[in-house]
């Protein structure tokens, strides 16, 4: 037979001494959570912006443009000689035989990228010869767009 004090004594036991919190959580926390969804939101971001001479981009439908700010060359008509055409390297005019030896100069690591921002109008034996250029050094390269609704009437002047 069990007692009446035995039973009480394992009801004691078992019983939880939790009680239920009904005030507001710490607001430490929220604050926390809001910074973090603000920063992914800075972060997901789908576009950047490109440093380098002012080229025409083609017009294209694309999802997302790319964005770098490293090193760019830029395929744009010569405004002396009209038919010509000029390269350049982080903003300065270069032969393709000098965009060679400065592609090789770059670090090595972290891998660099390259973006190719090429005149709607280039020739694409230029492009392509860049582009290849690019490719024999072992660099990533890219070729910018800008969408059609985004596009500017000008821009640069003559």
């Amino acid at each position: 037979m069990i007692s009446r004090e035995t039973s009480k004594l394992g009801a004691r036991r078992y019983a939880t001494h939790l009680k239920m919190y009904t005030g507001w959580p710490s607001i430490i926390a929220l604050v926390d959570i809001f910074f973090l969804l603000l920063w992914f939101l800075a972060q997901s971001g789908s576009y950047t912006r490109l440093s380098g001479i002012r080229v025409e981009l083609p017009e294209v439908k694309a999802p997302s443009v790319a964005d770098i700010n490293q090193y760019v060359i830029s395929i744009m008509p010569d405004r002396g000689n009209p038919g010509q055409w000029r390269v350049y390297f982080r903003n300065s005019p270069v032969e393709l035989s000098q965009l060679q030896e400065n592609l090789t100069k770059l670090p090595s690591r972290p891998v660099p990228m390259v973006a190719i921002m090429a005149d709607r109008r280039a020739p694409y034996e230029i492009v392509a010869q860049v582009i290849a250029m690019v490719g024999n050094v072992g660099i990533n390269s890219f070729l910018p767009v800008m969408p059609a609704e985004r596009q500017p009437e000008l821009r640069y002047e003559q």
